[in-house]
């Protein structure tokens, strides 16, 4: 099918990312899908059944695997209708990338922009594509952002803590892009799926002890939040605006900092110097 929309979807072996491939391949979607256990990705492709998809192997810590993944997508993919930057990282270990910065952050905040960056010629030569960042309503317990402490926090801590932080600078750099990517004919929101049971918020000690009780009753299974996720990337919902923040499927004010001119500049300007592997 020469017509059929191609999505790029990271981190999507389990959780949200795994029944987000699941809803597009439902869909009709080629599926690019770039993950770091090549054993995982390749019992995916395999449960998928028919559905095209292409395996990218990368560990998004590592800038210089994330440019080598991108060269590989553009170089098979030439055109790309959507970009899901799905994998996160929550943990309150202290675990430092190859290029010295802090998972958190390099997974979190680093990683998509470095994909939507090396992307954006495939993404711009798309009809109107759709770039979704998944962020957090932790976000918002952030009330004030060191920008310059966010690829090496004084303290991990937990769910409140660097995880937190790099959530909100992911929505802070996004609410940035969005006005110049628009003029590529490409959207960007960043989108909170709501509280979801993962790997990630199962057994992680990161997550407050009163949370990983309750979660089995309030957290929601992924395949229904991710429906939400898939809404929020057709161009024509929310009215079809761009640099927005959607929470659990209804959009929301951004968070004031990420609005704010001036912690967006910040942002932008390390996310531009630490985008090379040097």
């Amino acid at each position: 099918m020469t017509d059929q929309k191609i999505a790029v979807i990271t981190g999507s072996t389990g959780g949200i990312g795994g029944a987000i491939a699941s809803h597009l391949a439902e869909a009709g979607w080629a599926l690019v899908l770039v993950n770091r256990n090549k054993a995982k990705a390749e019992a995916q492709r395999d449960a998928l059944g028919g559905a095209s998809v292409t395996l990218i192997e990368a560990d998004l810590m590592d800038v210089a695997q994330i440019k080598h993944a991108t060269e590989e997508i553009l170089e098979q993919h030439p055109n790309i209708d959507a970009l899901y930057n799905n994998s996160g990282v929550l943990t309150s270990q202290r675990v430092i990338s190859e290029q010295g910065h802090e998972s958190n952050y390099a997974v979190n905040v680093l990683a998509p922009y470095v994909m939507l960056q090396a992307l954006r010629p495939g993404l711009a030569r798309a009809s109107q594509a759709m770039v979704i960042n998944t962020t957090s309503s932790v976000q918002s317990s952030v009330k004030a952002l060191d920008v310059t402490a966010l690829s090496d926090p004084a303290e991990i801590g937990g769910l409140s803590g660097a995880y937190a932080a790099s959530k909100l600078a992911l929505t802070t750099a996004g609410s940035a892009m969005a006005p110049d990517l628009k003029a590529d004919g490409v959207l960007l929101r960043s989108v909170d799926p709501g509280p979801v049971r993962t790997p990630m918020t199962r057994n992680n000690d990161a997550m407050p002890g009163f949370l990983r009780l309750i979660a089995p009753l309030i957290f929601k299974a992924p395949e229904k939040q991710a429906g939400k996720m898939v809404k929020a990337a057709k161009p024509e919902s929310y009215g079809g605006r761009t640099g927005i923040y959607i929470s659990d499927g209804k959009e929301k004010p951004l968070p004031k900092l990420a609005n704010d001119p001036a912690i967006q500049a910040a942002v932008m300007k390390k996310l531009a110097e630490d985008a090379t592997p040097g």
